[in-house]
């Protein structure tokens, strides 16, 4: 109990410190929200697999999990997650509740980023409110946010344990892993698209989709392994 209250001071503390990043963070749901809208809308438009369907969800679920601060826009010029370690190691703030910070950020962010994202999605493609139902909606949105949680949990362990730039070869390198598996799955013929499958389960039981369960407990349950994968190595990490 006493590191989720300092998890929660941590969290107070950054909020008041860049009370903009709400509005960023917002700001480019909103955006990423418009730009997907259309393709989205025409995939239930016209029924028709399109690999780069799964990579696009699987890449902006993972971001649901962001929020857009002053040291998300400069960690890779300045290193800034490393120099906050460095802070919070100084005064001293036990690792763990560094950790449980983050976990709760990003959770706290899935919950917000989640709404605007797939809520202005579901306001723009006409095509997708006529295939699936609000309830069959909401269970389409939360499957891939679990997916994204997932990922997620793999940005959390990258962030806290390598520099900035490492950092960013590293997403780069996961996104381009991602992508070359469902390339190669496409060339050797194998139709799967877990778009359509995800969008099918959550038409056929909606908020009782098995898929959307399973995401969430699966994603909910790597994100927690990764933290703690994370705090571990954070422990014997050297900032000098």
């Amino acid at each position: 109990m006493q590191t989720v209250r300092q998890a929660m001071r941590i969290v107070s503390k950054e909020l008041k410190n860049d009370k903009l990043q709400i509005i960023w963070t917002i700001l480019f749901m909103l955006y990423m929200g418009l730009v997907i809208s259309f393709f989205i809308n025409s995939l239930f438009e016209e029924r028709f697999y399109n690999p780069f369907a799964d990579f696009l969800m699987i890449m902006f679920g993972s971001m649901l999990g962001y929020s857009f601060s002053r040291r998300s826009f400069k960690y890779l010029s300045e290193d800034s997650y490393t120099q906050v370690l460095y802070y919070y190691r100084s005064i001293p703030v036990p690792t763990e509740a560094v950790i449980v910070s983050r976990a709760i950020f990003g959770i706290a962010s899935f919950a917000v980023n989640s709404v605007v994202f797939f809520g202005l999605i579901y306001f723009i493609a006409a095509d997708l409110r006529t295939a699936l139902n609000l309830a069959a909606y909401v269970s389409f949105g939360l499957t891939w946010v679990g997916i994204g949680i997932l990922v997620n949990g793999l940005y959390i362990y990258f962030e806290n344990l390598i520099s900035g730039k490492a950092y960013f070869w590293m997403t780069m390198l996961l996104l381009v892993l991602i992508g070359f598996i469902i390339l190669v799955l496409f060339l050797i013929g194998l139709r799967f698209s877990l778009f359509y499958y995800v969008a099918d389960a959550s038409k056929k039981w909606e908020l009782l989709s098995p898929v959307m369960w399973g995401s969430l407990l699966i994603g909910l349950a790597g994100y927690a392994g990764m933290c703690r994968l994370t705090y571990k190595h954070m422990l014997v990490r050297d900032l000098s």
